[in-house]
């Protein structure tokens, strides 16, 4: 098949000669023999109809090879995919693990610790890799710490006992030369292969004395039956992979029950396997395609279902309706007339498409992207005005006190000419403050109000919440942003990031949004001058702090940690500021701030930051986001190998911001210095969150999997980002024809099962 398929790519491409597979298919008719009785039919049929092809007009010789291509792939599906048997017992899939056959309530604990709670999470407890022990052994080809899976000749077992171990060891050959297998006080072992002429085995290979060796290695005797492709799973302590093939294996055949939940008009225009092949060939794949196929259907089944999942979110949302906010513009006219810079195109660009979503009968649900230091906040505030104009309150929820703190304090300078009352209200907003604050929020006498998750709590009531406002919604999670959004009717949206994020996981994070980008960065602002520095050069660093101090300057100090810790050699913030203070910077005011400090002395240490009272602050990432020290012109991390390059960028963000000349120094121990040198070297967020995502993955580049991404069994957002934006051309097409799934209820019970509690609008009925 895989050569037919070929030999017809390259003709339609006019690379080879139509008679090479006339050729190539009279060949292959002497081989029917060698074919399944039940396929040899077909086969035979197959080959005659490409005979006599060269002598037919060009097109009609075209149209056979691409009908070639539909028989290929139908014979694949047919003779290279298979069903486990039909179960001769009905199950719950949703029932709990424990009715599974070979189960029970002992392993069902066990199990609960990898998340396999019912049938179905065990059948849908997918392999990791395989072992794929249908290829001869090639010892020449071995690699010390990789692993092997390979069928080979015996030529030796014994069994010995040394110092109260029992060891079994047979000695395997690929023709030239030989190797080892050794099974520690595993007596059945031997009891097994004793006879065996060929053994089927995997594990890591070892170097022991010069001699290859794989220690207790998974095998089967290769006598009677071939070998296959066997599964790996993750486990748990107390479940061996043995025991866990043998749980699934047995029952495999629920597959059965599985509801097929794509639309078949789907499975044939993406050429999919149906769900219950697929499900069998992921766990005992009869054949490398029924493995490939099986894994691509997996692949674009997770994309396709979240990708749906948010679509539905989306126009859910839009139907609710929303409150068309009337306004003139004066307000943020006269507020963008103060400003003394003027607004970039990007800019100008994000505050058209706010203004359109918030004078339409739709909420507004947008994101706004951009670089640090791109003038997101401008939008923002450009936004409020509009709202507060026509009438409404605003709620602009960020993810720590520092940061509300500056925003609260930015606000009230811009808009001080404007006679809107503003209010901060935080975890650490005193007893009384937060009950007068409260009492004038629910008036209506506060316009907006700039605060921490303190905004959510229950107590916190709006007059008329027109519009919230989430700075780095991924410090939050979903249910976070809704909460909010609840506490008014029909709440315009606007959430901030100036994490860039690859396109493939903003369409999957922030799905449920439309999506506006500042693309362009204030005219005037430098890039900071990237350094990496060997941890043995530090003291040239701190010479070089100590000049560019001495002209005004201030300096970040970043630590990933706040204190030492035994596990982590790393130099935490306490320890970098007590050095400092005894040390190198003795003469000079050095500040400490990190996220375990009381809200008032965070405060407190940047205020003296900013009057330059604190000419060095060491911290920890709690400086990340948004902060605006417009004299801090030089930022030092140390152990830079610990940040994600998009954090790394966060950071590097917050210098030189007034247009001064800035630097960013690295020092590392000399661990990840490619990565390391690739930011050095980039100063483009998105190509930045590109490289780190790819060498990340989706999680880590987030932070913790708590913020609403989900967590694929099989799909890569880097890998996959074909099959993503496919998958949501496909979601697309289904909801604009039938946006409550009416007519597919398998594919609405699906999404539910695996969405509902992310996704607030996906709802039955």
């Amino acid at each position: 098949m895989d050569t037919s398929e070929s030999l017809f790519k390259l003709a339609l491409k006019d690379r080879t000669k139509l008679r090479e597979i006339e050729t190539f298919m009279k060949s292959s008719l002497t081989s029917v023999n060698d074919v399944h009785e039940s396929s040899s039919d077909r086969f035979e049929k197959f080959c005659k109809y490409f005979l006599g092809m060269s002598k037919l007009p060009q097109e009609r010789a075209e149209t056979r090879l691409k009908n070639g291509m539909v028989m290929i792939e139908k014979l694949r599906k047919e003779n290279l995919t298979a069903l486990p048997p039909i179960p001769q017992k009905q199950i719950d899939l949703d029932a709990p693990v424990k009715f599974a056959k070979k189960v029970g309530p002992f392993r069902e604990e066990k199990l609960f610790r990898i998340g396999i709670t019912t049938v179905r999470d065990l059948l849908y407890h997918f392999p990791r890799l395989y072992d794929d022990w249908r290829h001869p052994l090639s010892i020449l080809n071995l690699r010390v710490g990789e692993r092997v899976s390979a069928i080979a000749e015996v030529v030796n077992v014994e069994k010995r006992r040394v110092k109260g171990y029992t060891i079994v060891t047979a000695i395997v050959t690929d023709g030239f030369s030989n190797m080892y297998l050794v099974w520690f006080n595993q007596d059945y072992v031997y009891e097994r292969i004793q006879d065996a002429k060929n053994l089927a085995f995997s594990g890591i290979v070892k170097n022991n004395y010069g001699q290859f060796q794989v220690v207790s290695p998974d095998f089967e005797v290769a006598d009677d039956s071939p070998p296959k492709i066997t599964p790996i799973y993750d486990l748990t302590a107390g479940i061996s992979q043995k025991m866990m093939r043998l749980m699934i294996e047995t029952n495999i055949s629920f597959v059965h029950l599985i509801k097929e939940p794509l639309p078949q008009y789907i499975i044939e225009k993406r050429n999919l396997l149906g769900v219950k092949k697929t499900v069998y060939g992921i766990h005992f794949p009869k054949s490398e395609y029924h493995m490939r196929e099986s894994k691509r259907r997996l692949v674009y089944e997770e994309l396709f279902l979240l990708e749906a999942s948010q679509l539905m979110t989306r126009l859910k949302f839009q139907s609710k309706g929303g409150i068309p906010k009337k306004f003139q513009g004066k307000l943020s006219q006269k507020f963008i007339e103060s400003l003394p810079f003027k607004l970039t195109n990007a800019q100008k660009r994000a505050i058209s498409e706010i203004e359109h979503d918030l004078s339409k009968p739709i909420a507004m649900n947008r994101l706004l992207q951009g670089d640090v230091g791109s003038g997101k906040t401008v939008v923002a505030e450009s936004a409020m005005l509009h709202v507060i104009e026509s009438g409404f309150q605003v709620a602009f929820m960020v993810p720590t006190y520092v940061l509300a703190s500056q925003h609260y304090e930015r606000l009230k300078a811009d808009l001080q000419s404007q006679d809107i009352t503003i209010e901060l209200l935080t975890g650490s907003t005193s007893p009384s403050e937060k009950s007068r604050i409260k009492e004038s929020i629910s008036r209506g006498n506060v316009k907006i109000v700039v605060g921490t998750h303190a905004l959510i709590q229950k107590d916190v009531s709006f007059n008329n919440l027109g519009l919230v406002i989430i700075d780095e919604q991924h410090k939050f999670g979903v249910k976070q942003r809704e909460a909010l959004m609840s506490k008014g009717k029909a709440v315009d949206t606007l959430v901030m990031t100036a994490t860039p994020i690859p396109r493939t996981l903003s369409m999957t994070y922030y799905g449920d949004l439309d999506v506006t980008v500042i693309d362009e960065m204030p005219v005037g602002r430098k890039k900071p001058k990237t350094l990496l520095v060997s941890n043995s050069r530090r003291d040239e660093v701190f010479e070089f702090v100590k000049k560019e101090i001495s002209k005004g300057t201030g300096v970040f100090w970043i630590s990933p940690l706040v204190e030492e810790s035994d596990k982590i050699d790393v130099k935490a913030a306490k320890e970098i500021y007590e050095e400092f203070v005894k040390g190198p910077f003795s003469n000079y005011s050095v500040g400490l701030l990190h996220g375990k400090m009381p809200s008032e002395e965070k405060i407190k240490v940047m205020e003296r930051f900013r009057k330059k009272e604190v000419q060095i602050l060491v911290s920890t990432t709690v400086i990340e986001v948004g902060i605006d020290i417009p004299h801090a012109n030089i930022m030092v991390i140390e152990h830079p190998e610990r940040f994600g390059l998009a954090q790394l960028h966060q950071l590097r963000g917050r210098i030189g911001r007034a247009g001064d000349k800035s630097y960013c120094f690295l020092i590392t121990t000399g661990t990840e210095v490619e990565r390391l040198r690739y930011f050095v070297h980039t100063f483009d967020g998105f190509s930045l969150s590109e490289y780190d995502l790819k060498l990340r993955g989706p999680g880590e580049f987030l932070g913790t999997r708590q913020h609403g991404l989900p967590e694929f069994k099989i799909a890569d957002l880097f890998k996959d980002a074909d099959v993503l934006f496919e998958a949501r051309e496909d979601a697309k097409e289904l909801l604009n024809g039938d946006p409550n799934l009416d007519s597919h209820p398998d594919l609405l019970e699906e999404i539910r099962r695996r969405y509902g509690e992310r996704v607030k609008f996906v709802e039955v009925g």
